[in-house]
């Protein structure tokens, strides 16, 4: 008797991959400080650059805006209706990987929940070393024993560390800050160059052809 077809793990970047947070952060620092994104400039994945947020001022507005606006983050067009089809259909097994800390882990739940995906894992992981290890994130480089078979991510620190690392294929989620991002010079590509989808239309497709063409799970 042939087994279950074994679903592909998909590593889910949250910020710019579920929803707009560069649109909510850009509003945020309009509204409580004055500051935002100028129009015609090129926006940067550095914050402090993209909306002229002083370093002295970013701490403060990164806790505010995880204390405050989390949960009202709209979501990008598509990315709930798909994550509820993936489940509704065993097409795959999405976990939310994301740089945010531990304390926006509620906030971030929440935001799920509400949008009928309260059973997703959320993974918060130490992708850009910015965190004391006290405060519980997970390591980078434990994510290459979780056996996963794709990552989405959208900024060009994670993207980076995901090309060297080189445990799953890579899918760029396009946002201006990785227009020009290619993998770091003698990367490992044994899973292929990364793939790159500017919609959640085109990246649900292609993770539905990943789990048309699963190996079966061993019984």
């Amino acid at each position: 008797m042939a087994g279950a077809m074994r679903k592909p793990k998909v590593y889910l970047d949250f910020d710019d991959v579920l929803c707009e947070s560069f649109v909510a952060l850009d509003a945020f620092a309009r509204e409580e400080f004055g500051r935002g994104a100028v129009p015609g400039r090129r926006i940067h994945f550095d914050l402090r650059q993209s909306l002229g947020i002083p370093d002295e001022e970013y701490g403060r507005f990164m806790d505010r805006f995880h204390a405050e606006r989390l949960e009202g983050i709209p979501e990008i067009p598509g990315s709930a209706a798909a994550l509820r089809g993936w489940l509704r259909d065993g097409v795959a097994e999405p976990v939310v990987v994301t740089g945010r800390p531990q304390s926006a882990h509620a906030a971030s739940v929440a935001w799920l929940a509400a949008r009928g995906l309260d059973s997703l894992d959320v993974l918060h992981v130490d992708k850009y070393a910015r965190f004391a290890s006290a405060d519980g994130a997970v390591p980078f480089e434990a994510l290459r024993s979780m056996g996963f078979a794709l990552a989405v991510d959208d900024a060009p620190a994670a993207l980076d560390a995901l090309a060297r690392a080189a445990f799953c294929r890579i899918a760029v989620f396009e946002r201006p800050w990785n227009a020009a991002w290619t993998p770091p010079a003698g990367a490992p590509s044994p899973h292929g160059a990364p793939a790159r989808f500017s919609d959640w239309r085109r990246l649900d497709a292609f993770v539905r052809s990943l789990s048309e063409s699963a190996v079966p799970a061993s019984e």
